[in-house]
């Protein structure tokens, strides 16, 4: 019983500390220009340069809250941006971004580690990211496997 209890406690330990924390975003002048690895905090943009290719509106799963849109641009150097348009989700331990074929993130490619939970960002595709599969971008709690909302992009 005292296992139980000292099991309970630590995973409810764990729930509350890690909602605690949250990632910021920064606001950048329209003349700057900004590259933003995948493991990194994502910054506000004030207006995507390319062409837009894909969008689509996130969709909230089960008891969490997801809104907003998200955008895929591509520029005339076939550089893929993300980009979230007035995005909240509920916070959570280990969020993640994934880019995937389905909801279930079948086939997924990891997009960042750094959720900004509330906010206008860009956050850059990598190249293995298959655009006519993983259309689906989940915001993924790896710790609990749960997917707090998704998006499909078309």
């Amino acid at each position: 019983m005292k296992t139980l209890i000292c099991i309970s406690a630590l995973i409810i330990g764990t729930m509350v500390s890690c909602q605690k924390e949250e990632v910021t975003a920064t606001k950048i002048p329209d003349s700057a220009t900004t590259t933003v690895p995948p493991s990194t905090t994502p910054v506000v943009i004030v207006a995507p340069k390319g062409q837009l290719l894909l969008s689509g509106t996130f969709v909230s799963s089960g008891s969490y809250t997801t809104t907003g849109n998200v955008k895929v641009y591509e520029d005339d150097k076939k550089v893929r941006t993300l980009v979230f348009e007035n995005f909240k989700t509920n916070n959570g331990p280990d969020l993640k971004i994934y880019m995937a074929e389905d909801n279930a993130i079948t086939n997924f490619i990891q997009i960042t580690d750094k959720v900004n939970i509330n906010g206008s960002y860009t956050l850059p595709i990598p190249d293995g990211v298959d655009l006519k599969k993983q259309l689906t971008v989940v915001i993924w709690c790896k710790s609990f496997s749960r997917a707090f909302g998704s998006a499909t992009l078309k």
